[in-house]
């Protein structure tokens, strides 16, 4: 038995880490140590490790009269200020500018009782996340796969949180409130306080924020078997899922909207003119003192002002500055004229979804297909995590993250299997148009695929491809979303002349939501390849997909490819 724990400080014996049996002989004779004989400035090991002094006077109902009971000023102040009562896993929504929180990121909020019901803000979080030396993507990738970052506990203000995921980030919330015993809630507590002297090796797939987070939660109530449903990855909305699949565990569901989410909701109620009004203050064309704003309706200049603060306090967040948020004082002069309240008991839009209500994030697909030479047969599996065709409920609506997706392939008449793709990261965000805060969709895509558009009986190619380009959604609810990128390709391969090709592509297409389980997308590209084996070719592609369940689908494909066909009817299962 190995303990995850990598710093030494956290065990008492020198073999502490491999040898339980030394770490136990250990530690019951680090507790009866005279506190004369502790080095000065030190803490007693009662006092070091209070949650293993906790179980182990359960199991063993130390002797009283040979064991001294050790004072802990620090330790006791720390319990008082967190005063636990409630614990809550919070979920932070997927930012795809950042490689740590492309999956989500999950956290707990320790509830006190000083604080009382409505003030969880003023609550205290405890956040696992790796300790970066690098603002290298490419770098801070190869660390995060290897375990190369020490991953490291911290206890902060919740609010400190919320301002970074909330306001800075524009993430949305989703806080589980978890129903303990307050015996589990300082038995919790007292273990987090062993884990601040302490770190973990980082593991981007497997001891990550999440992982580590469930463990918390088995400390709390070792009857709680969490971690045991996860073998290869530990992706944050399965952590969720497997939270909620513990009878009793969660007490509430609350959402919590990012600061854009409350300003997109309040122009969701906004009539045309409205909206043209935000949009002429937001790009400097007029002021709260113009004529065109003045002849609004008060309650029209209120949710217009209202809309233009959140966005505001958005754009102020991102000069990353310790000062306040800069609103004009004409803008709060304005909006504090108007004997108008906002009322914030209405329910506000949910622009996110619940992520215990998504889809699996692994896939195992079967499909059978024909080309234009022969039949075939088609198997699938990935780890990770959604694709655009899938339903969309507990996912960003408008992006796809699919790693390590590997396809073979079994063709009937020449008897053989290949290796049909494999996608070692494939990223897509299209991003539509906002005249507000107006974003480039851009995909990335890396991995193995074969080369169809020349008879070479299967043979592969290494590629990669980087590109950019334009979406178009008519409002966030519409089930259109256009879409057209220009993309940068490579690939690499000894079946094309020179070995490779170097070129790009310009896609144009279209996802259609008939129905909330029937999805299409057509889509055309011209691609050209000018260095290497030079080549130019249209293709075209047609995929509709109807949900049998929110776990499983079944899709008919159509592909083109220059003068290569195929078609394939696939059935695809996420668990």
């Amino acid at each position: 038995m190995v303990s995850e724990a990598d710093g030494m400080e956290f065990f008492n014996s020198p073999q502490g880490k491999t040898d339980p049996e030394a770490e136990l002989a250990a530690t019951l004779a680090s507790f009866f140590v005279p506190l004369a004989d502790v080095t000065e400035g030190k803490e007693h090991p009662q006092c070091n490790f209070p949650a293993r002094f906790k179980w182990l006077n359960r199991q063993l109902s130390f002797d009283l009269d040979r064991l001294e009971i050790q004072p802990c000023d620090r330790l006791d102040r720390w319990v008082k200020t967190l005063d636990p009562i409630g614990a809550t896993l919070v979920f932070a929504s997927y930012f795809l500018n950042n490689p740590a929180s492309m999956f989500g990121h999950t956290l707990m909020r320790i509830d006190s009782r000083r604080t009382g019901s409505g003030n969880n803000l003023m609550n205290y979080g405890a956040n696992y996340a790796a300790v970066t030396d690098t603002e290298n993507s490419f770098l801070y990738a190869f660390k995060g796969l290897t375990g190369a970052f020490q991953g490291r506990f911290a206890i902060f203000p919740y609010y400190t949180k919320v301002q970074e995921y909330n306001n800075w980030e524009s993430r949305d919330l989703w806080e589980y409130e978890l129903k303990f015993t307050e015996d589990q809630l300082n038995t919790m507590i007292l273990h987090l306080w062993e884990l601040g002297g302490t770190y973990f090796d980082y593991y981007y797939f497997q001891e990550n924020c999440s992982y580590h987070v469930l463990a918390l939660l088995e400390i709390a109530n070792p009857d709680l078997r969490l971690k045991d449903s996860f073998f290869f990855s530990v992706i944050p909305t399965d952590t969720v899922k497997i939270v909620m699949a513990q009878e009793g565990l969660v007490k509430n569901v609350v959402y919590r909207p990012a600061v854009l989410t409350q300003m997109n909701d309040k122009r969701l109620k906004m009539i045309k003119r409205e909206k043209k009004i935000l949009e002429k203050l937001v790009k400097g064309k007029i002021s709260p003192e113009s004529t065109a704003f003045v002849n609004l309706s008060p309650p029209s200049q209120a949710l217009v002002l209202n809309a233009y603060m959140d966005y505001l306090q958005y754009q102020s967040m991102q000069e990353k500055s310790d000062k306040e948020i800069k609103i004009p004082r004409s803008v709060l002069r304005a909006r504090s004229r108007l004997q108008v309240v906002e009322d914030v008991k209405s329910e506000i839009t949910h622009f996110s979804t619940r992520p215990d209500q998504g889809h699996g994030t692994d896939r195992f697909r079967v499909g059978v297909g024909h080309n234009s030479h022969e039949p075939f047969m088609e198997f699938a599996y990935r780890p990770a995590y959604h694709d655009l065709m899938a339903r969309d409920v507990g996912y960003d609506k408008n992006s796809e993250i699919i790693f390590l997706d590997f396809a073979l392939r079994y063709y009937l008449d020449s008897d053989r299997i290949r290796l049909d793709r494999a996608k070692i990261l494939s990223i897509t965000s299209l991003n539509p148009y906002d005249p507000l805060l107006p974003k480039f969709s851009w995909r990335l895509d890396v991995g193995i695929d074969t080369l169809k558009d020349y008879n070479c009986n299967y043979c592969n190619s290494i590629k990669g491809s980087y590109g950019r380009g334009l979406s178009y959604r008519p409002d966030f609810f519409s089930p259109l979303l256009l879409f057209s990128l220009v993309d940068v390709k490579a690939e690499v391969s000894g079946h094309l002349k020179e070995n490779f090709r170097l070129g790009g592509d310009i896609e144009v297409g279209a996802y259609y939501d008939v129905t909330k389980n029937l999805r299409v997308k057509l889509a055309g590209s011209y691609q050209i390849f000018f260095l290497g084996d030079s080549k130019r070719f249209f293709t075209s592609q047609f995929i509709t997909r109807y949900a049998l369940s929110q776990d499983l689908d079944v899709r008919v494909e159509l592909n083109r490819y220059d003068h290569y066909n195929e078609g394939v009817f696939s059935v695809n299962y996420f668990f």
